[in-house]
C-alpha cells in the first residue's frame, strides 16, 4: 500500500470515528431530551425530604376504599411507577379531579387552568411559561383559563382532607365536567 492508499485508510477510519462520535453525542442528547423537565425539582425536594418520607401515606392511600380520592391518587401513581413527593401530594390530587393526563402539555394546560382559577403562585407561573414550547397548544391555554375562571376555587382542597371521601362526589364540586353541563 502506497503514502495515498495509507492516508485514504486513515480517512476512512476517521470518518468511521467521527460518525460515530455523533450518533453516540446525538444519542445523550436524546437522553437528556427526554429527562422530565420537573426532574431536577422532583430530585432536590428528595434531596430536602428524602424519598422515603411519604411512603407510609402511599400505602395507607392504597388501603383507602376503591372510589376514593386517595385511592384513586394511589393507583394512578402505581399505573405510571411514581410515588408521592414532598409537597407535591396536592398537585397529584389536581390531576384526579381536574382529570389533566400527566404529561407535559396537559400539566400546562392543567397551569392554565390554575391560574384562571385564582392560583397565582411561582411554580404555577413558571410551569405556565412552558408553553412557549408547545405552540400546538396555545389556543386551549384561554380556554382552560377560562373554565379555571368560572369553576369553584380548588386552592384549598387537599389530599389530607379528601382523601376519605368520593372521588365522584370531589368532581362534582371541584372538577372540570362541572362546568360543561
Amino acid at each position: 500500500m502506497g503514502v495515498s492508499g495509507h492516508f485514504k485508510t486513515q480517512n476512512r477510519n476517521l470518518q468511521e470515528k467521527t460518525m460515530k462520535l455523533n450518533f453516540e453525542s446525538i444519542s445523550q442528547i436524546k437522553k437528556l431530551y427526554t429527562l422530565k423537565l420537573t426532574g431536577w425539582i422532583i430530585w432536590v425536594l428528595e434531596i430536602i425530604y428524602g424519598k422515603s418520607t411519604l411512603d407510609s401515606k402511599l400505602v395507607k392511600l392504597r388501603s383507602l376504599k376503591k372510589g376514593s380520592v386517595g385511592r384513586k391518587v394511589a393507583e394512578m401513581l402505581d399505573e405510571k411507577g411514581y410515588r408521592l413527593i414532598p409537597k407535591f401530594e396536592n398537585h397529584d390530587l389536581k390531576h384526579i379531579v381536574l382529570e389533566y393526563e400527566m404529561t407535559m402539555k396537559d400539566e400546562i394546560k392543567m397551569q392554565a387552568y390554575l391560574v384562571g382559577n385564582g392560583n397565582l403562585t411561582l411554580p404555577c407561573l413558571i410551569f405556565l411559561s412552558l408553553a412557549i414550547f408547545y405552540p400546538i397548544i396555545w389556543k386551549d391555554l384561554f380556554k382552560e383559563y377560562k373554565n379555571g375562571k368560572d369553576a369553584n376555587s380548588i386552592h384549598y382542597l387537599t389530599l389530607d382532607n379528601c382523601m376519605r371521601k368520593s372521588l365522584k362526589q370531589i368532581k362534582l364540586e371541584y372538577g372540570r365536567t362541572r362546568n360543561n353541563r
